[in-house]
């Protein structure tokens, strides 16, 4: 199998086909939606009379990732699984914002009823499988809704994503592996910030170009820029299509930056005033709404308007949220167990 060369980043993307603008509009009000609704929740959390518990981590800055891997995924489907960092890729697959920060609040309102918090966002109906807290956790878990996909043939594809420090644990070697020998229909994708908690990739890999983490496994390997959106959409679409022929799986880096810390109690203390405004220069939502621009398919006042609009339905979200109510005492064990019974031969 040739391998792709995991020096060259991949190929400039393709020339844009005409439009009427109304899909780059969809995927730039999410991006703007999904970085406003974690701006307003690190307030929430923050503030006095903190609303939201546990742990929280923000995905200011990553949101072309989430939104790039939405506008190829197939609902009816498709699998996605995720790690903790999980708020963007529930929102760009269609859940609420006020279904988020319910959950975020811990009202019986959430997508998970209020017991999971940040890091547990699920929505299966649309093929959302969760935010996973155990680091690299997750990634037999992609192995698993893989192998029903092809086992079932129903040209599903699961996308597994994960930080930069998952890279580490063994589960993703042991994944990676049994993936490309069964040729699984599974995309993993490692969000590489940079950091793995406040540790940068420098000082935790002895392999700076974590692309070439997937050089040992028979599978395709790039490097893919996570602050571009179009350039997101296409080489997800592409390890998709790998997926669907029945060609096994690809491995990506995709490299972004969050504007956050790991978590709320992070201090950012790692990182210099210089290289967050070299970072923020490349926001994904300024280059994305500049190529639109320039394309004429939105103006400053469009773009005014879908901010206006962005910032009430988050306000709403949490007004709403906020009055919703907590889950019944005596409904504190539901939903911890799932009963097993013998296969009845009917696919229950």
């Amino acid at each position: 199998m040739a391998v792709a060369n995991p020096s060259v980043v991949r190929p400039e993307r393709k020339p844009p086909t005409a439009s009427d603008g109304k899909l780059e509009r969809e995927r730039l009000r999410m991006m703007m939606l999904i970085r406003r609704l974690e701006e307003r929740t690190y307030t929430e959390y923050t503030k006095p009379g903190q609303k939201i518990g546990g742990f929280c981590h923000l995905y200011s800055g990553q949101e072309a990732v989430s939104v790039g891997v939405a506008a190829v995924f197939d609902k009816t489907r498709d699998a996605l699984i995720n790690a903790y960092r999980c708020h963007g890729h529930s929102l760009a697959l269609g859940m609420s914002a006020h279904s988020v920060m319910a959950e975020l609040f811990g009202k019986a309102t959430g997508c998970s009823k209020g017991k999971g918090g940040s890091m547990h966002l699920f929505q299966a109906e649309v093929g959302n499988h969760g935010g996973h807290g155990i680091v690299g956790g997750h990634l037999p878990v992609a192995l698993g809704f893989a192998f029903a996909q092809q086992y079932k043939k129903n040209g599903g594809a699961t996308i597994c994503l994960f930080g930069d420090g998952a890279i580490n644990q063994g589960t993703f070697n042991e994944s990676m592996n049994m993936a490309s020998l069964w040729k699984l229909p599974v995309v993993y994708v490692v969000e590489n910030n940079g950091v793995a908690m406040g540790t940068t990739v420098e000082r935790h890999s002895a392999e700076r170009d974590l692309a070439k983490r997937g050089a040992g496994f028979a599978m395709p390997y790039y490097n893919v820029d996570g602050m571009d959106l179009d350039t997101v959409i296409e080489a997800v679409g592409e390890a998709f299509a790998r997926c669907r022929a029945g060609e096994g799986p690809t491995f990506l880096s995709i490299n972004t930056y969050r504007y956050r810390g790991h978590s709320m109690s992070d201090p950012l203390k790692y990182r210099t005033k210089e290289e967050a405004e070299k970072w923020k220069k490349r926001d994904p939502i300024s280059i994305y709404f500049d190529r639109m621009k320039a394309k004429t398919l939105i103006n400053e006042e469009q773009f005014d308007a879908m901010q206006d609009e962005v910032n009430a339905e988050v306000e709403a979200a949490i007004r709403q949220a906020d009055a919703d109510p907590h889950p019944a005492p005596e409904e504190r064990f539901d939903d911890i167990l799932a009963e097993t019974y013998p296969f009845d031969g009917k696919g229950r």
